[in-house]
């Protein structure tokens, strides 16, 4: 018969008559006969002793177990949890890891569980794996545990982010919602730290503006501020003609006068209320000065409203371009005879390539700004 058939047999015989000998001792009778053969399963002979009440045994046997796939099974099954984590991290066999972490997880209080895998990395980081996409609330308990308050503010934002994914989350009061108190929370947790001042501070400003969106949904009756950015919100209010609001977002954010104009003239310019945007322009002098107007009344295709404000363009090359995009050839020439650009009055001339009188205008001033320069 086959040896290892033979010795296994014995192995199994021995345990089962062998009730007054002590574990030690029947331990060196058995390994002195079941190291005969290499490949023999100490497991299967750890397991018949289990089940003959010899735990102890069993233990002691399954350590001579070389094969992971074996061993850490069996230890789970005789009680030895600590043992059967430290055999699966070792192994670096990811599954194992996994089968010893939910059978503790089951067995074990959450304190008590943490305290298991926070002594091993490779088991601490499935575990967090896991837990970020299937036990967010079990992974928060772990990390208010250990002390990581930032890390249990990161999940609340992102479970804010995810309940606005969730129609049915967001039930309750506009003003209040469960996105805002969980941000919220968020920030509190990122405050205790110094190092996340500047989250602690981004949470604030996100949970202020969902609260002013929110509210600006609920005034307008229109769904469409609420995770919008900051610019987006006051170019809508805008749009939407409700200026008192746009004014009030700027300056809960203190968003600089630069930025406001950008914004203000090009949603002026979408809903073409030229009149409001010339008013606009005479408040006083506008601090990103007129390109923006022009650039603006362009896109629009007003032409009579962009020569409302080229000639207030400072420079004479902006001139001279903004003129030859709406196609007046006469002054592009007149504001690029002022500016002395060769090289613009190349580029002017190409725009007005079908236009034979306006290329030779050109010509003629770049031929006599070639002959300047030589003398």
């Amino acid at each position: 018969m086959n040896q290892e058939v033979v010795i296994m047999h014995w192995a199994c015989s021995k345990i089962t008559s062998s009730l007054n000998i002590p574990d030690a001792t029947l331990l060196e009778l058995l390994l002195d006969k079941l190291k005969m053969c290499k490949g023999i399963s100490y497991a299967v002979v750890a397991a018949h002793a289990d089940k003959n009440g010899r735990r102890r045994l069993a233990a002691m046997l399954v350590e001579h177990e070389p094969r992971s796939s074996k061993q850490v099974p069996l230890l789970l099954s005789i009680g030895e949890e600590d043992i059967a984590l430290m055999k699966a991290t070792e192994s670096g066999d990811t599954d194992l890891v996994y089968l010893v972490l939910f059978h503790i997880w089951q067995k074990r209080q959450p304190l008590d569980f943490f305290g298991t895998i926070q002594a091993r990395p490779l088991a601490r980081d499935l575990f967090i794996t896991y837990a970020q996409y299937y036990k967010h609330e079990f992974l928060k308990d772990f990390y208010l545990s250990t002390g990581q308050l930032q890390d249990v503010a990161f999940l609340l934002w992102k479970e804010s982010w995810e309940l606005e994914k969730n129609p049915t989350a967001s039930k309750g009061s506009p003003l209040h919602g469960p996105r805002i108190k969980l941000i919220e929370k968020a920030k509190n947790l990122f405050a205790e730290t110094k190092e996340h001042a500047f989250e602690s501070k981004a949470a604030e400003e996100h949970a202020k503006l969902l609260r002013i969106q929110h509210e600006l949904e609920v005034t307008t009756k229109q769904a469409i501020f609420v995770d919008s950015s900051i610019s987006d919100t006051i170019r809508t209010c805008i749009v939407l003609g409700n200026h008192r609001a746009a004014v009030r977002v700027k300056t809960e954010f203190k968003v600089s006068e630069k930025r406001w104009y950008w914004l203000k003239v090009f949603a002026l310019a979408t809903v073409k209320d030229w009149a409001a945007l010339e008013k606009f322009s005479k408040e006083k002098k506008p601090p990103i000065g007129y390109r923006p107007f022009v650039e603006a009344c362009i896109e629009a295709d007003e032409k009579a409203e962009t020569l409302k404000y080229i000639p207030k363009l400072a420079d004479p090359r902006e001139r001279a371009e903004s003129y030859a995009r709406i196609g007046m050839a006469k002054e592009a020439t007149d504001a690029a005879s002022q500016a002395k650009d060769g090289e613009l009055l190349g580029r002017l001339k190409l725009t007005f390539s079908q236009n034979a009188a306006a290329s030779s205008i050109f010509d003629t001033l770049r031929d006599r700004l070639s002959f300047q320069g030589a003398s």
